[in-house]
């Protein structure tokens, strides 16, 4: 330690003999400006001053009580092993020495006489501390470095020339799973074991020989979970101090990561680039300055360019642009697109190119992100056969607007093969129809084009044609070459491919071709599409020819039907009333048992010719509908239907929807059916069976001539003679309301299960003196409103006739 130095030695000194000790300190301060002494007596009192308080240096005496300075240097050292101890005693020997030498003294002086031993211990405590601060400071110096060297993300490493391992950071030590300090004085060639070492071993050999630098290129080492890792050494000659020889430092960098990264994107570069070259589309990459990055050979085979696309790299695309330009109907709008859509930046989707030979392309472009920039992705397909299908589409549904108006099917057939040549470019073609007559497929319509080529054609029959094959069985089809069918085709037609679509139940379309696969997938999609137009419209025009016929049938019925309701007004009800004058003459004249007969008769007669011109004028139609309010209805038609004695019940109030009037003439009938069948006594099932069986096959007519009634009968004509059946008064008819409509039911005999079928049918009675039209034309008028009507036992055991299906005015209650 310099005199200069400025930092004071803190000393510490022990001694039993306190005068002593002062001294000392006083004669050392003396010696050495930069000494402070701190005299103490006892050796614990001064292990608790070491442990309060920064002691450079300890100046102990040998012989104390209780702990000699030996003992006091031992508890010392287990605390701090480096701290400068001096032993300083006037009790001098080999064994004292050689003890305090053991427990790891600093210095060993003895006491002597006089003031000059303070100067020599005043020299051998700066010794020491100067030699400790030194050391301390080289540890520090060594800490600090080993702390830089194990906080690198790198592996560290020192070698000599053996390859021995002479430093190496913790990063290294945790690749391979050890130690510093077990790694640091092992070999390379022991720590790498099987993994190759040869190129590392030769590499330290270049570095030691050149004394240059070297950087490695990757190289792969496993690490201790077997792990394989790409790491970059870099070499450097490093000199040992003194006479150690030479070394090498060397720092790798882990670069798997980047190297995965790496080998990932020359993947995906790999199969972009795969993926561009294959796919059907022309490609063009450009960079920000509009040059070739990449293109494909599809692009170069579309635009029928000169060169390959690896030569078209870092091309000026507008050069390539304009001179490409020339294939398109307006070569200046192709390029404006171009310029348009990189200036506005938008992404161009599917725009349409009319290119002069008749193709058309569809662009596609978008800006994208490169590494350096932005870019520009460029897209032309050959969209000429979509175009084509498309525009073949629209007018395909232009002629199926076309097909829809036709009213004949000569008419649909023209135009349908005005449709195949126009539209499918199908020329050769023809429509044949369906007739029975002819019992095959009779041409209707052919293109000019076909008649050159065969003349009139044939009429197909089920007799050896694929025509009637593909129309029996409803499949269509193409054949590539009709000679492949031998068995079948006329040898003598020049036609080698046919087109086969069939048209429903109503005949095929037919088409033509002298070359053999003349007919594509394309061509069989559309052809049945027009084939599918062309059948509805023939279904539509062979509707509308059974409606009209319907029409006029059902008009020739209605002809009748007026006719005869004409006849029933005016022919026969005519004489009907001059027979009802005279016999009321005869009766004013005359009393006979054999008149009132007739009267009933003719009366009944009358009540038929009435319900007669019901069904045939009014039938199953129905005018304005309005609400009804059922009770009152009913209630208003009780009054003027002939009665007797019978009871009424009203169950309900609800409001129908109905027409007023029809709705009437069901409610009476009822009304006049419950009456008429409940008065007829106690009759039994058997006994009317007895009655209708008497009439034998009788018929509607018969039925008419023995139920004529009068004309112009009053309520009191019925009141005589219904009163004459008796047992009316027992009769009660209630009307009552259902879920979904209302029923009429009486409490009488009940109607025969196996007689409920036919109750409606013409002709059927329920009473004596019944027409047996009453509930058909109940049936009619239900069917008018769209109602159900049925027979079920009422509640008494007698007949309800139930009316279903009925609409009710909103918010109407059951009852």
């Amino acid at each position: 330690m310099s005199t200069e130095s400025p930092d004071p030695v803190r000393v510490l000194h022990v001694d039993d003999d306190p005068e002593f000790a002062e001294m000392a300190a006083t004669f050392l301060e003396r010696a050495d400006d930069r000494l402070a002494v701190d005299a103490v007596t006892d050796a614990n009192e001064a292990l608790d001053r070491l442990d309060a308080g920064t002691v450079d240096c300890v100046v102990s005496d040998y012989d104390m009580p209780g702990r000699n300075g030996i003992e006091f240097l031992e508890a010392v050292r287990e605390t701090d092993p480096t701290l400068p101890f001096i032993l300083f005693t006037g009790k001098g020997s080999e064994a004292v020495a050689s003890d305090a030498i053991s427990a790891g003294v600093t210095d060993y002086l003895q006491k002597e006489s006089g003031t000059d031993q303070y100067t020599v211990l005043a020299n051998r405590i700066t010794n020491a501390v100067k030699h400790d601060r030194s050391q301390r400071l080289v540890e520090r110096s060594e800490n600090r470095l080993r702390e830089i060297i194990d906080s690198l993300p790198h592996l560290l490493f020192v070698v000599d020339e053996e390859g021995t391992y002479l430093l190496a950071n913790e990063v290294l030590a945790t690749f391979h799973d050890t130690t510093v300090a077990a790694l640091e004085g092992s070999n390379v060639v022991d720590v790498l074991d099987r993994q190759p070492t040869g190129q590392f071993r030769a590499d330290i050999e270049e570095v030691f020989e050149t004394g240059e630098p070297k950087r490695v290129s990757a190289v792969e080492i496993a690490d201790a979970t077997g792990e394989a890792h790409v790491f970059e050494p870099r070499l450097l000659p490093y000199d040992l101090t003194d006479d150690d020889g030479r070394a090498v430092l060397g720092i790798a960098v882990d670069v798997t990561e980047r190297e995965d990264r790496e080998r990932e994107l020359e993947r995906t570069n790999t199969v972009l680039s795969t993926l561009v070259d294959t796919l059907p589309a022309g490609v063009l990459v450009e960079d920000e300055d509009r040059n070739v990055l990449k293109a494909n050979d599809q692009l170069f085979d579309l635009f029928g360019m000169q060169g390959t696309p690896a030569e078209a790299v870092g091309e000026d695309c507008h050069r390539l642009a304009a001179a490409v330009s020339g294939l398109f109907d307006d070569p200046e709008a192709f390029v404006a697109g171009i310029d348009d859509a990189v200036t506005g930046g938008e992404d161009v989707r599917d725009e349409a190119l009319a290119l002069r030979d008749g193709r058309t392309f569809a662009r596609n472009y978008r800006r994208i992100d490169l590494t350096d920039g932005d870019g520009h992705l460029w897209m032309y397909r050959d969209v000429s056969d979509r175009t084509r299908r498309e525009r073949r589409l629209e007018a395909l549904n232009e002629t199926t607007r076309e097909l829809m108006a036709a009213d004949t099917a000569e008419r649909i057939a023209e135009i349908g093969v005005e449709a195949a040549n126009d539209v499918l470019d199908l020329g050769a073609s023809s429509i044949h129809l369906h007739d029975d007559a002819a019992s095959g497929l009779v041409p209707v319509a052919y293109t000019d084009a076909l008649g050159d080529l065969v003349g009139d054609p044939p009429t197909f029959t089920g007799e050896g044609s694929i025509a009637w094959r593909s129309y029996d069985r409803g499949e269509a089809f193409a054949v590539g070459d009709v000679r492949d069918a031998s068995d079948v085709y006329n040898p003598e037609t020049p036609l080698r491919s046919e087109l086969y679509l069939p048209l429903g139940d109503h005949g095929i379309l037919l088409a033509g071709a002298t070359r053999t696969g003349a007919f594509d997938q394309d061509d069989l999609v559309v052809g049945k599409i027009l084939a599918g137009s062309l059948a509805a419209a023939l279904e539509q025009v062979s509707r509308t020819q059974e409606l009209r016929d319907r029409e006029r049938e059902l008009a020739r019925r209605n002809e009748q039907l007026e006719s005869f309701a004409s006849i029933l007004s005016h022919d026969l009800r005519n004489p009907l009333n001059v027979a009802t004058g005279q016999l009321e003459l005869a009766m004013e004249e005359c009393n006979s048992d054999s008149l009132p007969p007739i009267e009933r008769s003719l009366d009944r007669m009358a009540t038929l010719i009435d319900d007669l011109l019901t069904l045939a004028r009014e039938g199953a139609s129905v005018g304005e509908m309005e609400p009804v309010d059922l009770g009152s209805l009913t209630r208003t038609c009780w009054g003027t239907v002939e009665t007797g004695d019978a009871n009424l019940t009203v169950e309900t109030e609800r409001t129908v929807v109905a027409d007023r009037s029809r709705l009437r003439q069901l409610v009476e009938n009822l009304v006049r059916n419950a009456v008429e069948h409940s008065s007829t006594g106690n009759r039994t099932p058997s006994d009317d069976a007895v009655e209708h069986s008497s009439t034998g096959n009788r018929t509607p007519s018969d039925d008419a001539v023995e139920h004529s009634s009068t004309g112009n009968r009053t309520p009191s004509d019925d009141a005589v003679e219904h009163s004459s059946t008796g047992n009316q008064s027992d009769v009660t008819v209630t009307v009552g309301g259902l879920a979904d409509g209302f029923f009429v039911a009486d409490d009488g005999p009940g109607i025969p299960a196996d007689e409920r079928e036919v109750v409606f049918d013409a002709g059927y009675s329920t009473g004596l003196d019944g027409t047996g039209l009453g509930l058909q034309i109940v049936e009619r008028v239900a069917d008018a409103h769209g109602w159900d009507v049925s027979v079920a036992d009422s509640a008494d055991g007698g007949t309800r006739i139930e009316i279903t299906g009925v609409e009710f005015e909103a918010g109407a209650s059951l009852h």
